[in-house]
């Protein structure tokens, strides 16, 4: 089989996108399958793919902002010069060039988010052009890649009436090394993420720095500039490199995980943030449910996703954290998270889907 990935992509190396795509693609090489990798970007910047996946797979298409069409335009006709069997792509704003793509090959997407929700909590152009035009790409897809069960259900995808899978977010294990556990005297929590995105809840991490000011709070990924009035037992690291920031985590008892989904009005998530910290055997708190883990697990304490979810659970809280301080997740409990796992659920989809397309 051969594969066509087709990724729109301004994240750097340390991006959980960028992570993703690679490990999937070395994992599809290994079961077998042929891919090459098309990347629309508007920075000019891909050492980090050719450094992780080769020369050799690869078509870079830089845009500006009158070039972009254009640029999609590029990336198929060297998809087209390919002749894969069928084409993925991480769902994103409708192009017309996708739409004809989807007329002369499989397309199967990628789909992560409530796209009506999430293009309209800034509207603008945007929200409206994506309203206008998302069902001219959805209705000619040969399947789709859910990474919830929650947006599978959605009815405007649902809609469309396509085959489809639910594959909650892996991550490739062995990338990772289990790190011992430390012995802090007062517990130390992490939080990795941006602060652009209400819906990770940034704010929530501070009011609970607030509450316990004995704890220790890192956050990463975040510029001071991006937090106001930061409470003297949190300390802010800005964007880090992995390398820069493991050592970080290697310190900390409890990682926070998404904390306000309810504000994209969402219930189900399988971030990849929350995927590598159990990888580095981090316990996790989050505010909602996980495709994984649809059970309560010991090692993740699942809060209320609701915007009093910290201030109702603080005595929940204090004591999942007491009870995992100087430990482990071990990595037996977190083994079907593994991307060789994941990718083989998709492939096998693929095939599914190359079978009944006409």
């Amino acid at each position: 089989m051969k594969v066509a990935v087709l990724v729109h992509w301004n994240e750097g190396e340390d991006s959980g996108v960028f992570k993703k795509i690679v490990s999937q693609v070395h994992t599809w090489k290994i079961q077998g399958v042929q891919v090459s990798v098309h990347i629309v970007s508007r920075e000019p910047n891909f050492d980090a793919w050719q450094r992780h996946l080769g020369d050799h797979l690869l078509t870079f298409h830089c845009y500006r902002r009158a070039t972009r069409f254009r640029s999609w335009g590029e990336a198929i006709d060297a998809i087209f010069a390919q002749e894969p069997d069928l084409v993925y792509h991480r769902y994103d704003l409708y192009m017309p060039s996708i739409g004809n793509l989807a007329k002369r090959l499989p397309l199967v997407l990628e789909i992560n988010t409530d796209d009506l929700k999430e293009y309209c909590l800034s509207p603008g152009f945007r929200c409206w052009y994506n309203r206008l035009t998302r069902g001219l790409l959805l209705q000619k897809v040969a399947g789709m890649v859910f990474v919830t069960h929650e947006l599978s259900r959605l009815p405007h995808f649902a809609g469309f009436g396509k085959p489809y899978i639910v594959i909650g977010n892996g991550i490739a294990l062995q990338d990772y090394p289990q790190l011992p556990p430390p012995n802090n005297q007062a517990p130390r929590l992490v939080f990795v993420g941006t602060g652009n995105q209400p819906w990770q809840g940034v704010d929530k991490v501070l009011q609970l720095a607030r509450h316990f000011s004995q704890w220790h709070f890192d956050l990463i990924g975040l510029s001071p500039d991006q937090i106001k009035q930061t409470p003297p037992n949190v300390f802010v690291y800005g964007r880090l490199s992995r390398k820069e920031y493991e050592p970080i985590l290697a310190w900390a008892d409890i990682a926070l995980g998404t904390l306000a989904l309810h504000r994209k009005g969402m219930e189900e998530g399988s971030p990849l943030k929350v995927r590598e910290y159990l990888a580095y055997g981090l316990p996790v708190i989050i505010g909602y449910k996980d495709t994984d883990f649809p059970e309560d697990a010991p090692f993740i304490l699942r809060l209320p996703n609701s915007e009093d979810n910290i201030e109702a659970n603080l005595s929940a809280i204090e004591t999942f954290v007491h009870r995992w301080l100087g430990q482990r997740v071990s990595r037996e409990a977190i083994a079907h998270l593994d991307v060789k796992v994941k990718e083989f659920q998709r492939i096998a989809f693929f095939q599914e889907v190359l079978r009944g397309f006409s």
